[in-house]
């Protein structure tokens, strides 16, 4: 989301809650345990709001302005600032659940959800998504199944969530 100045970003959920969290003097390690979130990511949004005047740093410990309150007392964009996953997809999920539970699909079907995470450089994330790409095109694509089947459906997201930590090691 972009604003006339350019600075739509800040209302967003992850800087609001930097400014939100500033209302004392506070350590960038402190933010990012607080917010469970990296010491990387946090300050990569810190060095932006002090540009635009929403926070001001001294002596380590990191505070809201003035401006970084009015910004607080705005409300955020409800339309804009958020991503939506289409509604087809939040109902396949939960009607498929509830279709298995009620034994629609009898014993013989295949059901699987989970999240995962990892660190990832970027050409395991590319490697990766090649894979998955090739995969989903093994199996999904038309003429690809078999039509007397259960129909399944795949829905996925695959996204950079935060930024390595300042501190830690890589090599490690």
């Amino acid at each position: 989301m972009t604003t006339e100045n350019g600075m739509g970003w800040a209302n967003s959920a992850l800087p609001r809650a930097i400014v939100d969290r500033l209302g004392e003097p506070t350590s960038l390690d402190e933010l990012a345990d607080g917010l469970e979130v990296t010491d990387a990511r946090v300050l990569w949004y810190l060095e932006r709001l002090e540009s635009a005047g929403f926070v001001v740093e001294a002596g380590g410990r990191w505070r809201r302005t003035e401006r970084g309150g009015e910004l607080l007392s705005r409300q955020p964009s409800q339309v804009d600032d958020v991503t939506v996953q289409p509604g087809h997809t939040v109902y396949d999920f939960v009607q498929a659940h509830a279709d298995a539970a009620a034994g629609m699909f009898g014993e013989t079907y295949v059901q699987l959800g989970g999240e995962h995470g990892g660190r990832l450089s970027h050409a395991q994330a590319d490697e990766f998504q090649r894979r998955l790409r090739a995969l989903i095109d093994e199996y999904f694509a038309p003429d690809k199944g078999d039509r007397s089947g259960t129909k399944y459906g795949l829905h996925w997201v695959f996204t950079p969530t935060d930024l390595h930590p300042l501190d830690d090691d890589p090599a490690l």
